[in-house]
């Protein structure tokens, strides 16, 4: 099973790329029609979560100094670029985020995964820590992932396409 989750989450990081690839920095803070989330906040929320699910794998934190403040759940995006990281500093860091949790998760001990949620109200939804590392690897990052394809519509660029 761990070779199947693996595989979606470098499938999710090549989709990353894809839909990024095209954009200027000035694009990636843009909130065309109300659409809030632009593809800077997703991408450094993405590289956020991916800290967190290390650090529930017992990982240390090695993020830029700020991001989890800027980047945190239930923040509000801002269209002002120069509260955002750049989109290849971006890019960058959640491509780290990526090696880091997909090798936190290889050499994860079962019972570290099987360990009770930390969060008291998340183990309604995430009985354990394993749940909740796999959903932030799978679920959730597609669900940004998708917003910022309907973002893409939003600003009239379209589909992002696969070039070869």
């Amino acid at each position: 099973m761990l070779q199947h989750i693996l595989h979606v989450y470098t499938l999710n990081l090549g989709i990353t790329k894809r839909l990024v690839s095209d954009l200027s920095d000035d694009q990636m803070c843009a909130q065309p029609h109300g659409v809030v989330n632009h593809p800077a906040w997703s991408l450094g929320h993405l590289a956020v979560a991916a800290d967190h699910a290390g650090k529930l794998l017992g990982l240390s934190s090695d993020l830029p100094a700020g991001w989890s403040d800027t980047f945190k759940t239930g923040g509000i995006p801002s269209p002002d670029k120069n509260l955002f990281p750049g989109k290849d500093e971006l890019l960058h860091v959640i491509a780290e985020q990526h090696a880091r949790l997909a090798q936190g998760l290889s050499d994860a001990d079962p019972a570290t995964l099987a360990q009770p949620h930390p969060n008291e109200k998340s183990r309604g939804h995430f009985p354990t820590v394993g749940d909740f590392v796999i959903f932030l690897m799978t679920a959730h990052e597609m669900d940004h992932l998708g917003q910022i394809a309907a973002w893409r519509r939003a600003m009239g660029l379209g589909a992002a396409v696969e070039r070869s």
